[in-house]
């Protein structure tokens, strides 16, 4: 048991380190790409904020916890097997380790679920529950981005709208402060 306790939590924290190597500059590339800060400053702003943000999740998030053990996809003796939760943590690290070596677009949260339904559809002799993923899982995942494109459908000629009624274009500067940085040069076909 104790084996098992550790390999687990080297498999998460492998997880953990896959998730940062992969996103942890993002929130942060904009302050980097404008030279707001720099490349070391940006890298630790963006440490500061992974971590505090892990911590919030981690004290706001214990439901989702229990959606990733796999309840109700996979039967109950399979979760409680010890080697579950480490082929489950495995895989899904390996994923987004491997998607970040090649420059691939990944999500952490695609490969937990693709790792869940792994990892249970191997170790139970009766398969996992399909419908449970196409509800529970599969159909949250493809909802999110159709309603975003949805919105933003919607909501973007109201926006252009409401620029051009206000006379907004490209050149307009909403200033804060005295300092005035030149424009960045127009690119051909604008």
């Amino acid at each position: 048991m104790e084996n098992f306790t550790v390999f687990i939590f080297l498999a998460t924290l492998f997880l953990a380190y896959a998730n940062g190597a992969n996103d942890n500059f993002k929130g942060v590339a904009t302050l980097y790409g404008s030279g707001t800060t720099n490349y070391k400053t940006s890298l630790f702003y963006a440490t500061i904020t992974t971590a505090l943000g892990s911590l919030m999740a981690l004290y706001l998030a214990s439901e989702l916890i229990i959606v990733f053990k796999g309840k109700g996809l996979v039967p109950d003796d399979v979760i409680n097997m010890q080697s579950f939760p480490l082929a489950v943590g495995t895989g899904a690290a390996l994923t987004v380790i491997s998607a970040t070596f090649l420059n691939l677009p990944v999500s952490t949260t695609h490969a937990l679920i693709g790792a869940l339904a792994g990892a249970g559809w191997v170790s139970s002799e009766t398969g996992i529950h399909w419908d449970v993923l196409s509800k529970a899982y599969f159909l949250p995942l493809v909802a999110g981005p159709i309603l975003s494109l949805v919105l933003a459908f919607i909501i973007y000629p109201l926006f252009k709208k409401i620029r051009k009624k206000l006379n907004i274009d490209q050149e307009t500067c909403f200033c804060i402060g005295e300092k005035v940085l030149p424009m960045l040069p127009k690119i051909s076909g604008e």
